[in-house]
C-alpha cells in the first residue's frame, strides 16, 4: 500500500512539472505572437546595425559549446541562418552578423526549430537612403556587342551581392541569366560607389566556345530593360527603397576602334575660363573618359582642371582651373580609352588572335595638338 502511495505522489509531481512546462511554453509563444517587448537590443556602429544582444533568459539553458549549433538568427521568412558568431557579453549573448543587418527588415531568433523572438531594424527616412545616381552608358541605343555597364551610387553599397539585385529583361518579359560575369571580388571603384558590370566577353567574341555554344549576350534590333532592385542595401544596411530601370535598344556590332583624328574640338578664347569641349562621333566608355585625358602647354606644364562627360558620353568637357593662356597645347589620350564595345585606340576588342602578327601600331597614348589664340 505504501508503494502505491509513493508511486501516486511521484506521478502527481511529474504531471505538475509537465503542466508547468506546457504552460511556460504556451506563455512564451503568446508573448512572441503578441509583439511584447522581447529584450533584444540592437548594437550600432557608425549608424550600422552590427550586433544583437540576446537576453540571458533565452540562452541560460544552452551549453556554450552548443550555441552556434542550436541558436540562430534568421531573416523573417528565410530558413537559412545568418552567418555570424555568438559570444558572451556583460548584457547577455552577443550575436555579430558577418555583414550588418539590413535596415527596415525583421530578424528572428531561433532555438533549434522554435522561433523565440523577433526584432525589426529601424528603417532610415527616405532622405537618408542611398540612391542610384546613374546607369551608364546613358544612350538609349547601344551596340549589340556592348561590353560594360556602370552603376553609380550616392554612397558605398554592400558588395559581393550585385547580381541578386540586377536583372536584365529581354523584350520586357524574358529574364536573362548569365549575361553578366559573376566576378568576386566585384569591380568597385576606390570610393566603393561605382560598380562595373561586365557582359561575358567569351560570349561577345566570335569564334570562342562560349559564343558558339550560348550565343552573344545581346542581339541587334532587340529591346532590353536593366532593372536595379530597391532592396539593394548600402554598407550601412539601408536599402535603395526604389527600383529603377533603364530601357535600351541594341544596334549593329561595333568592331572599329575610336579615331581621335575624327574628333572635333572647340577653342576657348584666351583670357577666359570657357570650357574646352571635345565631341566624338560615337559614345565612349563613361569611366575611362574621366581617367584618360590630359592637357599640357607647350612647355609640358600640365593644365589643371576638371573633366565631365556630356551628351550621352558623346562629349567630354574640360573646365580649366585658371583662364586660358594664348599658345600651343597638346591633348594626350591614353590608348586604353574604349568605346562601348571595348575597342580601344590601338585595336578592336574582337580581333583574330590566331594570326600571330606583331602589332607595330601599338601606342601608349595618342595626341592632338591645338591652339588658343
Amino acid at each position: 500500500m505504501n508503494g502505491i502511495s509513493k508511486n501516486y505522489k511521484l506521478l502527481r509531481i511529474r504531471l505538475c512539472t509537465l503542466y508547468s512546462l506546457v504552460f511556460f511554453t504556451a506563455s512564451l509563444l503568446v508573448t512572441c505572437r503578441s509583439g511584447d517587448k522581447t529584450g533584444l537590443v540592437i548594437c550600432w556602429n557608425d549608424n550600422r546595425a552590427t550586433g544583437l544582444v540576446i537576453p540571458e533568459r533565452y540562452v541560460v539553458s544552452i551549453a556554450p559549446n552548443s550555441l552556434s549549433r542550436l541558436l540562430s538568427v534568421r531573416r523573417q521568412g528565410v530558413e537559412t541562418a545568418i552567418a555570424g558568431q555568438f559570444q558572451r557579453s556583460d548584457e547577455g549573448m552577443l550575436f555579430e552578423p558577418l555583414v550588418p543587418f539590413t535596415r527596415g527588415l525583421v530578424y528572428e531568433l531561433w532555438l533549434r526549430n522554435k522561433r523565440l523572438s523577433e526584432i525589426e531594424i529601424p528603417a532610415l527616412a527616405d532622405s537618408d537612403r542611398p540612391f542610384l545616381k546613374g546607369i551608364y552608358p546613358s544612350a538609349d541605343t547601344l551596340p549589340e556587342n556592348l561590353l560594360k555597364v556602370y552603376l553609380q551610387f550616392s554612397r558605398p553599397m554592400r558588395e559581393g551581392q550585385s547580381l541578386r539585385y540586377v536583372t536584365l529583361l529581354k523584350n520586357g518579359t524574358d529574364t536573362l541569366s548569365g549575361t553578366f560575369l559573376d566576378l568576386q571580388p566585384e569591380l568597385w571603384d576606390a570610393d566603393r560607389t561605382m560598380l562595373t558590370l561586365w557582359l561575358d566577353p567569351g560570349r561577345i567574341k566570335r569564334n570562342l566556345h562560349p559564343n558558339q555554344q550560348l550565343g552573344a549576350p545581346l542581339q541587334a534590333g532587340t529591346t532590353y530593360r536593366l532593372v536595379v532592385s530597391g532592396e539593394w542595401p548600402d554598407a550601412q544596411g539601408a536599402t535603395l527603397g526604389k527600383t529603377l530601370s533603364k530601357t535600351f535598344v541594341t544596334d549593329a556590332r561595333d568592331g572599329v576602334s575610336p579615331d581621335p583624328m575624327q574628333w572635333s574640338m572647340n577653342h576657348p578664347p584666351p583670357g577666359t575660363s570657357q570650357p574646352l569641349v571635345i565631341t566624338f562621333p560615337e559614345p565612349l566608355d563613361y569611366s575611362l573618359l574621366l581617367e584618360t585625358f590630359r592637357i599640357r602647354r607647350e612647355d609640358s606644364t600640365l593644365v589643371s582642371g576638371t573633366w565631365r562627360t556630356s551628351f550621352d558620353e558623346e562629349k567630354i568637357v574640360f573646365s580649366s582651373a585658371k583662364p586660358w593662356l594664348a599658345g600651343n597645347y597638346t591633348l594626350r589620350i591614353e590608348s586604353r580609352l574604349e568605346d562601348l564595345a571595348g575597342n580601344n585606340l590601338n585595336r578592336p576588342f574582337d580581333r583574330d588572335i590566331t594570326q600571330n602578327k606583331s602589332d607595330t601600331t601599338f601606342q601608349v597614348y595618342k595626341e592632338k595638338r591645338f591652339q588658343i589664340r
